[in-house]
């Protein structure tokens, strides 16, 4: 089962290991920036806690939608399984009857 953002024709949602790589590249990435921003204006304090804490909340949503996709996926193996159910035996492997 493909698990799309957005909507149908959205991007596939990556997996649990794309999101953490990605995350660390983009943490490294924003990372400078912060120190920079406060180093420049420690006034802005304020204002840069609520952008990292909204950064790392968006970087939470696409671990949960990974997370959320990887199990659907698992789920979907487990049940593609059991749909058939146990296969009854088909007269020719039925053993012929010792009584006659």
């Amino acid at each position: 089962m493909e698990i799309r953002t957005e909507s149908r024709t959205g991007p596939l949602v990556p997996t649990t290991a794309d999101v953490t790589t990605a995350l660390g590249r983009r943490i490294d990435a924003v990372k400078q920036q912060w120190l920079d921003q406060l180093t420049r204006d420690p006034s802005s304090f304020g204002r840069l806690e609520v952008e990292i804490h909204e950064e790392f909340r968006r970087l939470a949503d696409e671990m949960t939608a990974s997370v959320l996709a990887e199990a659907t996926a698992s789920d979907d193996r487990a049940e593609a399984g059991k749909k058939g159910g146990l296969a009854r035996p088909t007269p020719h492997d039925v053993p012929p009857n010792s009584d006659g």
